[in-house]
């Protein structure tokens, strides 16, 4: 005889979230770059996160990128994007850390 209430858990054992199939689309053609700035804090990415870079996803004017800028990388969106740059790659995801207060 079972007592209680069944875990809400139960059922869910076996199924194992695999982050990089998550967001790895094109696994040749992504890398991740740690930022070490806190310029981007208005776009919600902050100093220590890891980003994710796919450099075969199709980019658009709306897209948020990396781009090299006085031999230094940048990120911002291709439309506020100012002369001749190389783009990099088209930002994915963020994977920011919680941090305790």
């Amino acid at each position: 005889m079972i007592c209680g209430f069944p875990s809400p858990a139960q059922g869910y054992e076996h199924n194992q979230i695999d982050l990089n199939s998550y967001v790895v689309k094109h696994p040749s053609a992504t890398v991740f770059m740690r930022i070490e700035s806190s310029h981007y804090t208005h776009m919600g990415i902050y100093d220590g996160d890891l980003i994710v870079i796919d450099r075969a996803k199709k980019i658009n004017k709306n897209s948020l990128v990396v781009y090299e800028s006085e031999g230094h990388f940048v990120l911002g969106r291709v439309c506020n994007i100012r002369g001749e740059t190389i783009i990099t790659g088209a930002i994915t995801h963020v994977l920011h850390t919680v941090k305790d207060l």
